[in-house]
């Protein structure tokens, strides 16, 4: 027995010994992907863990980027490079996206490159639309997830593109104006959800508008801005299969408040998409306040905007230092911060800081990457940079959730699968 129990003793060891020899730690997988949430595919990628150094991260089988938290550690920081498309910087090309996060805020962050995605494959299906059932209507339009167009007629033939995946939606809308353009709510009579659309080519929908799809009205309070600030909302509407109107074509205003129009026979999983907004300048600084949401579509309700603390408006980044960093002294605390650079050249940088990532800190010092294969040419340097923005974010919604989606500034590009409330404050030079 003796000898059976010391056998079992050493097996058991082993194991023990094994498995920690065997144990890399957290495993993390970035997921670089379009804003529609396709897979893209960037010029490099690197990584950190805590402070460390940066380091290139090669693709793994499936092009995705992964890496391990050793045992004991918590935060890491990846960057992405997004390919260079030839076009404006505008358009995402050869931006840097970062993100500093910790464990317990997210272990399969999506990161967003605009560019650089596999192109979709297309299918063309038939539209036979008619809304002259709707009293006053002269126009219409009609919306598919991969692009829409206004008539100036009140039925006709359209030839829709879509993705070949099952359960889409068209949203079509009826105005009274044959001259549509953008954010014309006021003008906007009718409008509809078809959904359960399986797109193949060849295939014709018959798509009519009548009486019983006029829009209501709901109301956007005053924007509660402080004094000499100017302000705006819009609403739009995005469908539980990613179909979107876009925001401010349901309302639009001023600080002032407005209506916006509801469309009738939306389910779970519509939303409709609130962002209001204020900006103030000092002359140097430009200060901004957003409010974004994403709300039940089938409870519509008057809305009321909420916005965090502005920043104050002698903020500025601390160019003591090599590199350039930013004081964590906003006032109204936050679950995560944003931090841009961009130097003489034109390179772009933005990091997403999560707060837990932060504890502890006065200062975010921004990356140095130069030494990273890809990164040579992005300057973080303090003597360098002609252009900078801090931003401090709150949402609803933990970091985990929202970086499993493709978003921009934290904001879904996507439709977010449950409601949302995403608040801003930014301070940047103009």
């Amino acid at each position: 027995m003796k000898k059976a129990s010391v056998l079992l003793t050493a097996v058991l060891l082993t194991v023990w010994l094994a498995g920690c020899g065997n144990n890399p730690g957290t495993k993390v997988t970035v997921h670089v992907q379009t804003d529609s949430g396709e897979r893209a595919f960037p010029q490099a990628v690197a990584y950190r863990i805590a402070d460390g150094e940066w380091a290139w991260l090669s693709p793994d089988k499936d092009a995705n980027y992964s890496f391990y938290v050793p045992q004991g550690k918590e935060r890491y920081g990846v960057a992405v490079r997004c390919p260079d498309t030839g076009m404006s910087l505008q358009l995402g090309a050869q931006e840097v996206k970062g993100l500093e996060l910790t464990l317990d805020d997210a272990t399969d962050p999506v990161v967003v490159c605009r560019k650089g995605g596999l192109a979709s494959p297309r299918v063309w299906v038939t539209a036979q639309v008619d809304v002259s059932a709707v009293a006053g209507a002269m126009g219409y339009e009609v919306i598919a997830r991969m692009g829409g167009r206004p008539r100036g007629n009140t039925s006709g033939t359209d030839h829709l593109p879509f993705s070949p995946e099952p359960d889409q939606d068209v949203i079509l809308l009826a105005y009274s104006t044959a001259s549509i353009t953008q954010f014309e709510p006021d003008k906007l009579l009718a409008g509809r959800v078809f959904r359960g659309i399986s797109p193949t080519d060849g295939l014709t929908l018959n798509l009519p508008l009548t009486s019983g799809d006029a829009v209501g009205a709901a109301q956007v309070q005053a924007l509660p801005l402080p004094a000499g600030w100017s302000g705006a909302y819009g609403v739009g509407l995005v469908t539980r299969a990613g179909n979107e109107v876009r925001t401010a074509d349901l309302g639009g205003g001023g600080r002032g408040g407005g209506p916006y129009k509801t469309i009738s026979g939306l389910a779970a999983g519509d939303y409709y998409t609130f962002r209001a907004g204020g900006h103030h300048s000092t002359g140097t600084i430009d200060l901004a306040l957003s409010d974004r949401r994403w709300l039940d579509a089938a409870g519509a309700a008057d809305l009321t905007a909420e916005f965090l603390e502005p920043y104050p408006e002698d903020y500025a980044p601390d160019t003591s230092g090599e590199l350039l960093r930013y004081g964590l002294d906003y006032p109204g605390g936050a679950d995560a911060y944003g931090f841009f650079v961009e130097d003489s050249g034109g390179k772009p940088i933005k990091v997403l800081v999560s707060k837990a990532w932060l504890e502890g800190e006065s200062y975010y010092t921004m990356p140095d990457l130069t030494a990273v294969p890809g990164f040579g040419d992005v300057n973080t340097k303090a003597t360098d940079h002609t252009g900078w923005e801090a931003c401090a974010y709150r949402s609803s919604l933990s970091l985990d959730e929202l970086l499993a989606l493709p978003t921009k500034d934290l904001a879904p590009t996507v439709n977010p699968g449950a409601p949302l409330e995403l608040r801003s404050a930014c301070a940047g030079n103009n």
